[in-house]
């Protein structure tokens, strides 16, 4: 039988603790804390696979919460979700920043949170986000520069394209894009993550959003939604 995924939530409102340990009781056991100083006490004595934490918590920010907690030595490293605020994009790309592996807006729904702790949990390696085709052009700003590409697969997380131009791994750079020929568009910034060939060849970089907001992100999702399952061939976006 599989060991039970231990779960901390790190948030100083008690009314989310309470809520949060009654949408993630069927994921693990839940241990709770209300700041920083209580939750790397809390691990000391129960390791945690998953850490789930606000960004602003009232002793410390939640990014450094994360690096701390990335940075540990000794138990293995656990998963980290980082809570923005929905109307910050700025938070969102910090969260990523700071080595988070998902970033979720508040208010949460139970349903993405449930679906990103069960994605986590993963031992070896979790899964990635789901993802849908897509063909749709981008511009691309980066070095001063403005680029034109496609966007060739989108997910939540991240995006996969071909550009005109090479770009370079870690390289931050902007993107605005449309998810179909009606929708508003897309302005994200994002970090590359990857590069290398797809399946026939085509070379392709792989980025992760950074700054974007929750309205963006619902709007990603519903596409994804509605073109999710994507076919085989597609290459995946590595976010």
């Amino acid at each position: 039988m599989p060991t039970a995924t231990r779960i901390l939530l790190v948030d100083d409102v008690p009314m989310f603790r309470e809520l949060g340990s009654v949408f993630l009781a069927r994921s693990g056991p839940v241990d709770l804390a209300a700041n920083a100083a209580e939750a790397f006490r809390t691990a000391e004595v129960r390791a945690p696979q998953i850490v789930i934490a606000d960004m602003h918590l009232p002793d410390l920010a939640g990014t450094e919460l994360c690096r701390l907690f990335k940075s540990a030595p000794g138990a293995r490293t656990p998963r980290v979700i980082l809570l923005a605020r929905p109307d910050s994009p700025r938070d969102h790309g910090d969260a990523v920043r700071a080595g988070s592996d998902e970033v979720l807006f508040k208010p949460l729904e139970r349903d993405t949170l449930i679906a990103s702790v069960r994605r986590l949990a993963d031992t070896r390696s979790p899964r990635g986000l789901p993802r849908a085709r897509i063909e749709q052009p981008v511009e691309i700003t980066a070095r001063g520069q403005r680029i034109e590409g496609i966007v060739r697969n989108v997910s939540r997380g991240g995006l996969l394209l071909n550009a005109s131009l090479p770009l370079q791994e870690r390289e931050e750079v902007s993107l605005t894009f449309r998810l179909d020929g009606r929708e508003d568009l897309v302005a994200p910034t994002a970090q590359v993550i990857w590069r290398g060939p797809s399946e026939d060849g085509i070379d392709c970089t792989g980025l992760r959003f950074l700054e974007i907001d929750a309205r963006a992100i619902e709007k990603l999702d519903h596409y994804v939604n509605d073109h999710y399952p994507r076919t085989p061939s597609t290459p995946s976006v590595p976010a």
